[in-house]
């Protein structure tokens, strides 16, 4: 995979500038875990095009991000924003130990194959300061539509649901732990609320359709869904 990863921008975006919808999707779904009346010591593991980053940056924090893609970095750094290019993740994380205020993995541990999740996970507990906190996001497979965010990039690799994402922070060592559906609608129009309905009733029917047939049932149904863990 390393040859899309060396174009990762080319190849996994839709063109060389940031997404206005993500930045308003990452202020009303992850601002509130961030401080404003402190300044906070924050990392952005996978930089993608971003728009974490600069979500960090507008809310006043010193942040920095790293990532294994030459391109996603570059376009990064034109846009003023402070990252750099790691070749390995977990080895950079270990000299950067008890550091951090908050973490952020956003659509990155997907792309761990499963038998290095623990310890790449663990690696990210050890960057948080003793009151710190990771943000991980995630495809969530229990969604009926989840398997299109999946499968739309060919370097995913590992799946997960509530269970199995615990599974993989308890063992990594976080305690404090909660799971949240990622809120897609961010607008505040009449079709935004027609859709919300609509999809509020969808998912009553999943539910009953899963319940009927004695099949796990679990709360979140959203298509991206993430943790919140607390070293």
């Amino acid at each position: 995979m390393q040859e899309i990863f060396e174009k990762y921008i080319e190849n996994s975006f839709d063109g060389h500038y940031q997404a206005d919808f993500k930045l308003r999707q990452f202020d009303l779904n992850y601002k509130k875990y961030f401080n404003n009346s402190v300044t906070l010591k924050v990392l952005d593991i996978g930089v993608g095009r971003g728009e974490m980053l600069s979500c960090m940056k507008n809310w006043g924090h010193y942040y920095h991000g790293i990532d294994i893609s030459p391109s996603t970095v570059e376009f990064c750094k034109k846009l003023d924003l402070s990252c750099e290019l790691v070749d390995d993740t977990e080895f950079w994380l270990k000299n950067h130990q008890n550091q951090f205020d908050i973490i952020t993995c956003l659509d990155v541990l997907e792309h761990i194959p499963k038998e290095r999740l623990i310890q790449f996970v663990e690696a990210i507990r050890n960057s948080l300061n003793k009151d710190g906190l990771a943000i991980f996001q995630v495809p969530n497979l229990q969604s009926p539509f989840g398997y299109l965010h999946h499968f739309n990039d060919i370097t995913h690799i590992s799946g997960f649901v509530e269970h199995s994402l615990n599974q993989v922070l308890l063992s990594s060592g976080f305690k404090k732990i909660s799971f949240h559906g990622f809120e897609e609608f961010y607008e505040k129009t009449q079709k935004v609320m027609i859709k919300k309905l609509l999809r509020y009733f969808f998912r009553k029917m999943i539910r009953f359709m899963r319940a009927i047939n004695s099949n796990p049932n679990p709360t979140i149904l959203d298509p991206v869904f993430f943790a919140i863990a607390s070293r």
